[in-house]
């Protein structure tokens, strides 16, 4: 056989892979079936941590662990079957025994490999051959939230009243007994699934409680600030508000850090619920409700309301950007006021210094011509003696030319100064 003539994706085998990661497990007909639902600390390297934790203790333990990268994993101990499959941030124990079985929290399904994890849901599912749900089952239900449902085209029926007993477990009873092996093992993991993903998806509501009070207070502080601000007139003013302003982006910073994550998954985690429960195919029977009703009622006021918090924060984080370049603006424009008033300070002073500067320069030149006039008188004073030239009269034709020459004289001298000063 030839060699495919095109290199595979670098993605191929992991795309393949995936379609396989999760395989349905083929289930008896009458079995107990319990699920820990476990989230990892949300910080890097957490789930690696936690599936190299299992590793190592399936290794110890003596089980056969393939490494091929797959995120499901399955063992088998004296009283029942094992799977640990790890998601994103959770991880999922599932193990298969007996309806007679009462052992909750057993100590060979691996639960000294998980350390720092956290306890999040926790199910058991009554699978029984048996085409209806017999009536030993309602008495232990409660009436006020009992949901009651038949399930895949009413050849089976579902019940529960998602109350926890005293172990922590929800108890749902499944009567399966017109379905086929294939049609049971994937209704009953759809079921354990539609559980799992209810808990998951509620995970965002308590946050979004906890963190309401701080969004409110950060709406508040910056309607104060804009408020504040048609009032505020020096630039220092101004920039304690740019001040307050930055402490207000820096918090809803820190809220936006804390919800974005939490709220996208509780969005994929609703989108993955809604889909388990129409394959469902319920019909209610007439006692208690449905299962789309019921969750529906619960889960999708809890999804809006994450989805209005992060509408909010949206607003409010656009809010603050526009406010910050406002505020910016009116600082730039204060600066150019006071530059231009320092401007015209230093433009007034120049044309002060040249005013002093040609007055300091007409003095000059009457001082030094006058002593020029004073030395000449002096130099000439022989010389017009003896020529017969009256003193008095040459010194008056004289100093025209003298107040003439120190004039052009310093103003050349002047000249030479500003060329070596741009030099």
């Amino acid at each position: 056989m030839c060699a495919a003539p095109i290199a595979d994706h670098p993605y191929r085998e992991a795309v393949l892979a995936e379609l396989h990661a999760r395989p349905v497990e083929l289930v008896a007909p009458n079995m107990r079936v319990r699920r820990l639902v476990l989230t990892v600390p949300n910080r890097s390297g957490g789930m690696k941590k936690a599936m190299r934790e299992f590793r190592e203790y399936a290794v110890n333990a003596g089980y056969a662990m393939d490494d091929d990268g797959s995120r499901q994993y399955q063992f088998t101990t004296p009283e029942r079957v094992v799977t640990w499959e790890f998601h994103t941030e959770f991880i999922t124990i599932t193990w298969y025994a007996g309806l007679v079985d009462t052992e909750n929290w057993p100590t060979d399904i691996g639960l000294d490999a998980v350390g720092e994890v956290e306890l999040v849901g926790a199910m058991r599912v009554d699978l029984m051959d048996e085409p209806e749900l017999p009536d030993r089952v309602f008495p232990s239900f409660s009436p006020t939230s009992l949901c009651l449902v038949a399930v895949e085209h009413s050849n089976a029926q579902l019940a529960t009243d998602f109350v926890p007993d005293k172990d922590k477990f929800i108890r749902f009873e499944f009567a399966a007994g017109k379905l086929s092996p294939l049609r049971r093992a994937i209704t009953l993991r759809r079921i354990l699934e539609i559980e799992t993903y209810r808990t998951m998806a509620l995970l965002a509501l308590p946050l979004a409680r906890q963190t309401g009070p701080d969004l409110r207070a950060v709406e508040m502080g910056l309607t104060e600030v804009m408020t504040d601000l048609s009032a505020v007139e020096t630039t220092d003013a101004v920039q304690d508000r740019l001040k307050s302003l930055h402490a207000l982006a820096v918090r809803s910073g820190q809220i936006s850090e804390q919800l974005n994550y939490r709220f996208a998954a509780a969005y994929a985690y609703g989108a993955i619920l809604r889909n388990r429960l129409e394959k469902l195919r319920e019909t209610t029977l007439g006692q208690g409700s449905s299962l789309s009703s019921f969750i529906g009622n619960r889960v999708e006021p809890a999804l809006a309301t994450c989805e209005a918090m992060d509408k909010r924060l949206a607003v409010l984080l656009e809010k603050l950007e526009r406010a910050v370049e406002l505020l910016n603006v009116r600082i730039s424009l204060d600066m150019q006021i006071q530059n231009k008033s320092v401007l015209e300070t230093i433009a007034e002073t120049a044309r002060s210094q040249f005013r002093l500067q040609h007055t300091v320069e007409g003095l000059s030149t009457i001082a030094i011509t006058y002593y020029l006039i004073g030395i000449l008188g002096y130099a000439l004073a022989g010389p017009l003696e003896a020529t017969g030239i009256d003193k008095a009269l040459a010194i008056s034709v004289v100093s025209p030319v003298a107040l003439i020459a120190v004039f052009f004289g310093l103003r050349a001298i002047r000249r030479g100064f500003d060329k070596g000063s741009k030099h």
